[in-house]
C-alpha cells in the first residue's frame, strides 16, 4: 500500500509518488474478477492484483493460494492523509514482518528504545533491539524498514521509553549523548521518519526545556522528521508538556493513550476528554490512542468505532488515530485495521 503523504508531516512519504494510484476493492470469496483487478486481502491487509484468467476470469480463487491467477502488487490510496499508526513492540518472539503489517497502517513505532543503565538513564544514550525472529522480522528488519518507507509509502518512528523506561535530561551534556545516539540507531535501521517521546513515565516528570532542545536538533538534522508523544489523556504535567513542545515547534502531535485505565475505553470520556487535547493543541495536533483488546479497560471493535465517529464529528480537522498494538490486532484478526482504520481514512 501507498499511503500518500501523511497529514502533516512535512515531505511525502519516500518515493510514493512514483505509484499509481488504484481503485482496489475488498476481495470475496466465490466472485470472478476479470484481468487485472486489484483486491485488498482483508486477512492479510495486503493487495493482489489479477494476472491470469481462466473461462470465469480468477475463478473464484483465493489470492494466497492460487499464485498463477494472483500476484501480491501495491496500491496507492492518494485519499489517505490522516495518520493510521500502530505500536509494534519488539519484545514479541514471533511478529509479523514490518513489510507485511496490514496495509491500512501508513505509520508504524518502533516501541521501544531503552535508556542505557535503565530508567532515568545513566549517560543519556538509548538502545534498540531487533525484535523476535520467528517469522525473519529480525533478520529483514532492515530492508523491511526502507521498503515500508519507499515501496509502500509507510513512516516508521521509534517510540523512546515506555513500559516503565522514563528519561530524566538534567544537564545539556546527557541531551546531547541523547541526540548523538539516535543519530546511530536512525544509520543502524537505514533511516526512520522521527521519534516518539514515550519518556516521561509514572513520577518522572518531563524536562521539558531540554526536551524541546533535543527535538529540535533532530528536526534540524534530519528535515521532515516528525516529533510525537503518547502522553496521559488526563495528566495537566502531561498537558504542559505537549503544549510548551508544540509552542516550541519542536512537536508535531499529541496522541492520548484512550485505554488501560478505568473508564478510558468509555467512548463518551474519549469524545469529552480529546475536546480538552483540541483546545490545548488544535485539531490537527491531536491523534486518537485505541487500543482493542479483550483486557480489562481496552476497547471492543464497536467501542472504538463509537469513540472514532463522535470525536470525528467534532473535530472534522482530527490528524488521526493510532492502535496499541499491532500484533493485538494481528491475532484478533485485524479489527482495528479493517474496521476503524476505513473510517479514519476512507
Amino acid at each position: 500500500m501507498q499511503a500518500g503523504a501523511i497529514e502533516g508531516s512535512g515531505t511525502d512519504a519516500g518515493s510514493s509518488a512514483a505509484l499509481a494510484p488504484c481503485a482496489a476493492v475488498t476481495w470475496q470469496a466465490g466472485v470472478n474478477y476479470p484481468l487485472g483487478t486489484v483486491v485488498l486481502y482483508a486477512p492479510n491487509g495486503l493487495y493482489y492484483k489479477v494476472v491470469q484468467v481462466a473461462g470465469n476470469g480468477s475463478d473464484g480463487t483465493t489470492p494466497t493460494i492460487s499464485t498463477w491467477y494472483w500476484a501480491q502488487t501495491t496500491c496507492a490510496l492518494p485519499a489517505a492523509k490522516k495518520i493510521v499508526g500502530g505500536y509494534y513492540p519488539n519484545w514479541t518472539p514471533s511478529p509479523i514482518r514490518i513489510r507485511d503489517v496490514n496495509a491500512r497502517y501508513n505509520l508504524i513505532y518502533l516501541f521501544h528504545a531503552v535508556p542505557v543503565g535503565g530508567s532515568p538513564g545513566t549517560t543519556g544514550a538509548v538502545t534498540f533491539s531487533s525484535p523476535g525472529n520467528g517469522r525473519g522480522a529480525a533478520t529483514n528488519l532492515k530492508a523491511d524498514i526502507q521498503y515500508a518507507r519507499t515501496t509502500q509509502g509507510r513512516k516508521i518512528i521509534l517510540s523512546v521509553g515506555g513500559a516503565g523506561n522514563g528519561m530524566s535530561f538534567p544537564n545539556r551534556t546527557k541531551s546531547q549523548t541523547f541526540v548523538n545516539s539516535i543519530a546511530a540507531i536512525h544509520t543502524q535501521l537505514g533511516g526512520i521518519d522521527g521519534m516518539d517521546w514515550n519518556t516521561f513515565e509514572a513520577d518522572q516528570r518531563p524536562d521539558t526545556a531540554e526536551m524541546i532542545w533535543i527535538s529540535l536538533e533532530l528536526k534540524k538534522r534530519y528535515p521532515g522528521f516528525i516529533i510525537s508523544a503518547p502522553p496521559a489523556p488526563w495528566n495537566a504535567i502531561d498537558k504542559e508538556f505537549c503544549r510548551a513542545m508544540v509552542a516550541a515547534g519542536a512537536m508535531d502531535y499529541a496522541a492520548p493513550q484512550y485505554y488501560d485505565g478505568p473508564g478510558l475505553n468509555d467512548p463518551a470520556y474519549v469524545a469529552d476528554n480529546v475536546r480538552q487535547w483540541v483546545t490545548l493543541l488544535g485539531a490537527n495536533r491531536v491523534v486518537v490512542g485505541f487500543g482493542i483488546s479483550n483486557a480489562a479497560n481496552y476497547m471492543s471493535r464497536e467501542q472504538a468505532v463509537s469513540a472514532w465517529n463522535q470525536v470525528k464529528a467534532n473535530h472534522p480537522d482530527i490528524r488521526g488515530g493510532f492502535n496499541w498494538q499491532i500484533h493485538t490486532d494481528e491475532e484478533q484478526g485485524w479489527p482495528f485495521a479493517n474496521r476503524v482504520a476505513p473510517l479514519i481514512n476512507p
